[in-house]
């Protein structure tokens, strides 16, 4: 099993620097859940941040999973989801890159694309996120060249990414820099799901989107705002998440090279 808990560590972190800290909660209310791997997606050593490990995709369909899954089901309510990830090469990115969704008709997707929604990050200038609502519409994203500093998608780096909804303020911030948010309606869509749902991470689409190899660590669901102040950059986290009132999900994508299960971490 994958994923312990790691009672060692501090439970967020307050910088000194940024106003704009991260909320940490107190007493644990997650509950335990096991993630399985579809179509090659495996723990790596290759490439992690923390820990021992990180879930590497390896290609279209390649991800892990969570069946009967509800903890997206965000309604209009807030969220917040962060991540780390490293693309080892953005010519295997041929198509746009689904790189989580919940898995039902109206679920939330995230998306990386060399222009708004269309072109793979093997395109010229790849610079866009954006978020989506499972087979209908097509939400904000954002340009990961602005900010107090940006550039381009690239490949061998790690990134650290928060995705927010706070209100009816959509956010994303890579490596703690906020982005400059595009188009409308994710700050007020109705991100419902149903109890038969799946959510996949990695290479989220079971078509021709997400087609390339990606890690991902240390993924932390939220159920609710982590940032307090949608107008300021925010710290690039130290240390490996550990579990609060706040988390949903924590995936830590621990293991040994190859390991084919991954597990919630409890706190």
């Amino acid at each position: 099993m994958i994923g312990a808990a790691r009672t060692a560590q501090i439970s967020g972190w307050r910088p000194s620097g940024p106003a704009n800290a991260r909320r940490v909660g107190t007493t644990s209310t997650n509950s335990g859940t096991t993630w399985t791997a579809v179509n090659g997606a495996t723990t790596s050593t290759t490439q992690y941040k923390y820990g021992t490990a990180s879930m590497y995709s390896n290609a279209n369909n390649s991800h892990i999973r969570l069946a009967s899954a509800t903890f997206m089901d965000y309604g209009t309510g807030d969220f917040c989801i962060e991540w780390w990830m490293w693309i080892p090469s953005l010519s295997s990115h041929s198509t746009s890159c689904d790189l989580f969704a919940a898995d039902v008709t109206g679920g939330l997707g995230l998306r990386l694309a060399s222009a708004y929604n269309t072109n793979g990050l093997s395109s010229a200038n790849p610079k866009y996120v954006n978020i989506f609502a499972r087979n209908q519409a097509d939400l904000d994203n954002w340009d990961m060249t602005t900010g107090t500093s940006g550039s381009n998608w690239a490949a061998e780096t790690w990134y650290f990414c928060v995705l927010q909804r706070k209100g009816t303020t959509m956010s994303f911030w890579r490596d703690g820099v906020l982005k400059t948010r595009a188009g409308s309606g994710g700050g007020t869509r109705n991100f419902a799901s149903v109890s038969t749902n799946n959510i996949r991470v990695g290479a989220a689409d079971t078509t021709t989107q997400g087609a390339g190899t990606i890690y991902i660590d240390e993924m932390c669901w939220s159920n609710t705002y982590r940032y307090s102040d949608t107008t300021l950059d925010i710290p690039v986290p130290t240390a490996a998440f550990t579990v609060d009132s706040y988390t949903s999900q924590l995936m830590h994508m621990d293991g040994s090279d190859g390991g084919t299960t991954f597990s919630n971490d409890q706190g």
